[in-house]
């Protein structure tokens, strides 16, 4: 594995690391807000409630992201079926044009070869 490879690998981990911690900050931020403006309980019953909201917002978070991974490696394996295809398709196509124009070449020759004899 080159330098620049690796750089961009641990770059990208970080970004996803980076990401997963604002997203847990803000779920705590969240659930911070919503267990102190329950009235009539203890401090512990408050922050026994922001930290089960926090985990389900963490929870959520995590299943959108693998759905939509999910999604992007269900569309990124139809396009490559689609590309292959189209692949397929156009070699067939350029060598039915390139057997059709050599043919007419040997035609034309041929053609003009009887006409001079």
């Amino acid at each position: 594995m080159d330098a620049s490879h690796e750089a961009a690998l641990g770059l990208h981990q970080l970004e996803g690391y980076l990401y997963q911690e604002a997203n847990r900050r803000e779920a705590h931020r969240k659930a911070r807000d919503f267990a102190w403006d329950l009235p009539g309980l203890t401090t512990d019953q408050r922050l026994m409630i922001e930290e089960a909201y926090a985990r389900d917002q963490v929870e959520n978070a995590r299943q959108v992201t693998r759905h939509v991974a999910e999604r992007i490696q269900q569309i990124e394996t139809r396009y490559a079926a689609r590309h292959r295809r189209f692949t397929r398709e156009a070699a067939i196509a350029m060598a039915v044009v390139t057997l059709g124009l050599i043919g007419l070449c040997i035609a034309v020759i041929l053609g003009s070869a009887a006409g001079a004899a």
